[in-house]
């Protein structure tokens, strides 16, 4: 009878009288190869599983998987082993994270390790593929940013680190070492003269061109650090005289999703903020709770991320930021988010700024923290120095 083509072994564990299943596949030369665990305690169920990881491809008895067979299910919901596996750990992984770490993975990792078998992926292959990534031309034709590059390099770490624990591979070649240094030149900040600039009590008419959607979307950013998608998501019953509730985020691929991180937050708004959006409200043809405050022009859509963008830009113009200036300034939507840390910073004690921009760092320290909005009183007072 031809043998099976694999060998069990049985192991003992720390647990007294257990024991766990491992198994020994063969090699192209009909030699046995490292033993992995099964994870199973009895036979016919590690069997069972030696013969779906042949089945799946992960083993094979002739050469090597390859990276691309691989990644034939990474990151794809529903499909993917690693985020179920997280998911069942009780960790918080969406849909869009899931989708975004796909997209790294066709764009920027299957092209070069595609027909590399798992095994022979090394440091030095890493080392070179990093390099190449960094001269690569993005979409508007400029080298990737070290940002991108380390995120494509996060989603690489991630699947070779696994493909570790899983046994596929002998030791993985990634190192956090391995990634590159980003620079504070690649996040754009606004000075205090020009956000008076954009937001003194005319400039609605003479710098945002009369929108009051565009001029009050940017002024709650400014003022409250909250992400472009988390404005767009706001609902009427989201909105008080002195605060907003950030529950939730708009997404033009999945619509209404929870705020990245999961964080969310209360998050106090200075008076001028208050009015603007008071006055935007009452403007609205829709006055359900449920109906969004950047309405859009269909009832059950906010505003488009891009029209907010472009009108920032246009604002930027009219004060004398040109199209110049800007790119190499990098001043974009997210940079309010990244001004409004930089005020705020060493002014409010950092458990409370993280708490208030939803960051995911110290991520105990605000779990363990109740805040209420009186709490906010100080930052409620900086605030309102963005306008004196």
């Amino acid at each position: 009878m031809p043998h099976k083509p694999f060998h069990l072994i049985k192991r003992p564990t720390t647990k007294n009288g257990k024991f766990v299943y491992y198994v020994k596949f063969y090699d192209e030369y009909g030699n046995r190869v490292t033993a992995r665990s099964s994870g199973q305690s009895t036979k016919s169920a590690a069997e069972t599983w030696a013969y779906e990881q042949l089945k799946r491809g992960l083993i094979s008895t002739g050469k090597d998987i390859t990276f691309g067979k691989y990644a034939e299910d990474w990151w794809v919901w529903g499909k993917c082993r690693y985020l179920k596996s997280q998911q069942a750990r009780g960790k918080e992984l969406s849909q869009r994270y899931a989708d975004e770490m796909r997209s790294l993975l066709i764009r920027h990792i299957l092209p070069y390790f595609k027909n590399n078998k798992l095994r022979q992926i090394n440091k030095m292959m890493v080392e070179d593929w990093l390099l190449k990534l960094r001269e690569k031309p993005n979409r508007l034709g400029r080298p990737l940013s070290a940002t991108t590059v380390n995120n494509c390099f996060a989603c690489f770490r991630i699947m070779m680190n696994q493909a570790d624990e899983w046994d596929l591979i002998e030791k993985a070649p990634l190192r956090k070492s391995m990634s590159l240094a980003t620079s504070s030149e690649e996040r754009g900040i606004f000075t205090i003269d020009e956000i008076t600039a954009l937001f003194k009590d005319d400039s609605i008419y003479t710098v945002w061109d009369g929108n009051l959607k565009y001029f009050t979307a940017n002024l709650v950013s400014v003022t409250s650090g909250m992400r472009q998608g988390e404005i767009l998501g706001l609902q009427m019953k989201h909105v008080f005289p002195t605060h907003i509730e950030v529950l939730q985020s708009w997404s033009k691929k999945y619509g209404l999703v929870e705020p990245k991180w999961g964080s969310k937050r209360l998050v106090p708004v200075p008076s001028k903020t208050s009015l603007h959006l008071n006055k935007l409200m009452e403007s609205s043809p829709y006055q359900e709770n449920e109906d969004f405050i950047f309405f859009g022009k269909n009832r059950d859509k906010p505003i488009n991320d891009k029209t907010v963008l472009r009108s920032l830009y246009t604002a930027l113009n009219h004060i004398g930021i040109n199209e110049e200036a800007r790119k190499l300034r990098n001043l974009t939507f997210h940079s309010w988010r990244h001004t409004f840390n930089s005020f705020m910073r060493g002014k409010v004690a950092d458990s409370k700024l993280k708490k208030l921009t939803g960051h995911r760092t110290e991520r105990m320290i605000n779990h363990y923290t109740h805040w209420n909005i009186d709490d906010f009183k100080d930052v409620l007072q900086i605030q309102e120095q963005f306008f004196t």
